[in-house]
Formats: C-alpha cells, structure tokens, sequence
C-alpha cells in the first residue's frame, strides 16, 4: 500500500515537472539551457556520425586495396606466364632455324650428319663440351663438330658408348689443318690461342691472304672434309726474311652459348 503510494507520488511530480517545463518553454525562460542541450548533442551526434563514416570509409578502402592487390597478384602471375611462353617461342625459333641449318647443310654431302645436345663441360677444362652421343651413334674420335651451316667448333677427342667429349679450337691444344677458299692444299695450321682465340700460323709466304678471307678445313686430315667454316682472318702477322707468316681468325659465333651440335659422320662407300 505503501509502495503504490509512493508510485503516486512519483508520478504526480513527474507530471509536474514536465507541465512546467513546458510552461517556461512559452515563456522563454529554458530557452538559454536549451540551445546548450541541443549544441552539445548536435555536436556529440556530429562526432559520432564522422567516427562512423571514417570507420565505413577506411574498412572499404582497406577491402579495395586488398581486391587491388589480389588483382596485381594475378596480372603478375599472367605476366609472368606469359613472359616465359614468349621466351619459349623464342627458343623453339632459334632452334628451329638451327635444324634448318643443319638440314641445309646436309644436303648433298658426302658425310652424315649426327645432332647432338651440350651436356656440360669438362670440369677441369672449360674448353671441352659434353654431348649426348658417342659410339653407339657412329662417333668416333678425331671427327668434326660443326654448328650452322658448317662452321667447325671442334673435334671428338673421346667417345663412349652414349656420351662424347669435344675439344674445341680455342683450346690451346687444338690443332687444325686450313686453307684458303681459293687453295685447294693445307696453308696453315689453325690452333688455340689463350683459350679465347684462333691462330693461323705456318702460312707459307707466297699464299696470298687478305683481312676478311675466310678459312676452312683442308681436307687433308682423316675424317674432316673440306670446306668447313672456321672463321675469318681479322689480323696479318708477316715479318721480314721469314719463311711463314700467321693471322688471327675472328670467330663466327659464341662457343660459350652453343647447346645444340652435329657431328660429321663420314660415309663408307
């Protein structure tokens, strides 16, 4: 009974209050209290309605950075792909034209032709490739490995069974027989000069030679045909009152970047 009394009271007095604060609002009494009442929570409301929308701003922005960077991910992934087929094309090009060389070459000679891939090099002398045919595809030691379209890059100085070491002429041990295109006998002995070179020295005086002039295989040794490209010469070496003069070759191409080769098979009639 009590607390219900109570519960009156309380009632009565909120109602009071309300009546006169709705008094003195027509009279303009609150009207200072008020403005302050409604700056503070427009202000308030403001605060929270920017703290809201920069959290909304800065989880979208976070999420479009995250799809951007997905999406660079996958355009790097394609790149990339795409980057390797083109370097794939490229090679299979190169080696095409390769092929065609060798088909070329090929063509009505008097020897066979063996392709062969570049394994590796010798570990104690760079100058020795390592291919992937031997005697079990007729390859026998002192035979000619050529690239292209016949030029000599070296010789077979050991065959097994499935492997074959080449020694090229750079090599300061190598040692071939040359000649001029317009000489039909030996002119000089082409041989390595500082691993990186080649030398043509024991050229008899009266040859004639001039820069440019290409040297080739004399045929004069067993096994390697005539005609085979070495170089051509970039430097004369001739002094007086000797009996032979040298020259250097320039080389055609770079030995360190061959990795596809024939070997000269000759033909047993």
């Amino acid at each position: 009974m009590q607390v219900e009394r109570k519960n009156r009271l309380v009632k009565f007095y909120l109602i009071a209050v309300i009546i006169l604060l709705i008094f003195f609002h027509y009279l303009g009494v609150l009207r200072f209290a008020e403005n302050v009442f409604v700056n503070t929570y427009s202000s308030g409301q403001n605060k929270v309605y920017t703290f809201f929308t920069k959290l909304k701003y800065s989880f979208v922005n976070y999420q479009e950075a995250q799809n951007l960077k997905i999406e660079n991910d996958q355009l790097k992934h394609q790149l990339n792909q795409l980057v390797f087929e083109k370097s794939q094309l490229e090679s299979y090009k190169v080696e095409n034209e390769k092929l065609r060389s060798f088909l070329n070459f090929k063509e009505d000679k008097k020897f066979d032709l063996v392709l062969a891939n570049v394994i590796g090099k010798d570990a104690t002398r760079q100058n020795i490739l390592i291919i992937n045919r031997g005697l079990a595809d007729g390859i026998k030691e002192g035979f000619a490995a050529v690239v292209d379209s016949g030029i000599i890059i070296g010789k077979v100085i050991e065959a097994k069974d499935n492997i074959s070491l080449i020694l090229l002429l750079t090599d300061k041990q190598s040692q071939l027989a040359v000649s001029t295109e317009n000489v039909n006998k030996t002119c000089g002995l082409a041989q390595g000069e500082y691993g990186l070179s080649l030398r043509v020295s024991l050229i008899p005086q009266d040859v004639e030679i001039k820069e440019n002039d290409t040297f080739i295989t004399s045929g004069a040794e067993t096994n390697i045909p005539r005609g085979l490209i070495c170089g051509k010469i970039n430097r004369i070496i001739s002094l007086e009152n000797e009996l032979f003069k040298s020259a250097t070759i320039s080389l055609p191409l770079d030995y360190n970047e061959i990795t596809l080769l024939s070997i000269v098979i000759p033909k047993v009639y």
